[in-house]
């Protein structure tokens, strides 16, 4: 009667796919919460944490699987793989977003103007938690950023400001920001001309004849040389709220238009809410939006 060698089973292995898994499914939970609003990104981050460290668990079983598979020839290779992939799925994502938070500087708050960076109309609503936030505006935050981003910078714009502010607002509405508070806007709309409807939307097309009801009433003639004409305002700021597209984590932006002569100038600000800490999200943002806002006024853009 031939012999036939039973080979062992792994527990190793076993391990690594239930807590895979379970660690998977972990980090996307946490992640789906967040972006729903219903867990705040501090919880978030600790349920993460907590993932990954399950994830190097798991790793460390799947490895030991592969080793008495090797070695011994114990069955669980299939489970090891499973567990080293789920593993990976939750660590590699980890791994990027802390090789930027080595790499680049501790500051959560980046503005285009360092010397006098434009001031919240409405300061972010901020929460206590266990995650450490200090003041990001001080002089010690703007010189690391200058360092890092020597990049972000403002715009001028060889044109009036009513004409930025339409590219700035279209730029703004692709981005689909939320309105927060806003100075300035509303004169330069009230003297922007509204864009003209489509013909033959809502009006009764014309056969030809004459007809007095719709016949043009003459308007007085203004007094131009009497009337006074109240100046526009040579400046605005808009405030506007977002979330970043994957992770949902909520960003504060100002936009400053000035009008210097026959220029305009644009700064921005942006910052996130928790921590000390962007991971490079606030310069993306700005550097994203300027680029954008280029494209729009192609042509009259400046340094």
């Amino acid at each position: 009667m031939p012999f036939r060698p039973q080979r062992p089973h792994s527990i190793a292995a076993s391990w690594s796919r239930i807590l895979g898994r379970f660690t998977l499914l972990l980090a996307f939970m946490a992640l789906v919460l967040h972006r729903a609003g219903v867990l705040d990104l501090p919880n978030a981050v600790a349920a993460i944490l907590l993932a990954s460290g399950l994830a190097i668990a798991v790793l460390g079983l799947s490895m030991i699987g592969f080793f008495m598979l090797w070695h011994v020839g114990a069955k669980g290779g299939h489970a090891s793989f499973s567990g080293m992939v789920m593993a990976l799925m939750v660590l590699i994502p980890v791994g990027i977003a802390a090789s930027r938070y080595v790499l680049l500087p501790t500051i959560h708050d980046v503005t285009t103007d360092v010397m006098e960076a434009p001031e919240w109309l409405e300061p972010p609503v901020l929460e206590l938690s266990w995650i450490k936030r200090s003041n990001g505006g001080d002089a010690a935050a703007r010189d690391l950023q200058t360092l890092a981003y020597p990049q972000v910078t403002g715009r001028r714009y060889e044109g009036a400001i009513d004409r930025v502010l339409l590219a700035v607002r279209a730029v703004v509405q692709e981005n689909k920001w939320t309105p927060v508070a806003h100075v300035g806007v509303e004169a330069l709309v009230d003297g922007l001309e509204p864009v003209p409807e489509s013909a033959g939307e809502g009006e009764p097309l014309s056969n030809g004849e004459v007809d007095p009801a719709r016949a043009p009433i003459p308007a007085p003639r203004p007094d131009i040389e009497n009337e006074s004409v109240e100046a526009l305002p040579t400046f605005a700021l808009m405030q506007y709220e977002t979330k970043t597209l994957v992770l949902g984590i909520p960003q504060d932006v100002l936009i400053r238009l000035v009008e210097e002569e026959e220029t305009t100038f644009v700064d921005m600000r942006a910052a996130t809410r928790d921590g000390d800490h962007d991971l490079g999200l606030n310069a993306e943002l700005i550097q994203t939006f300027l680029r954008d806002l280029d494209i729009r006024l192609l042509g009259i853009a400046g340094g």
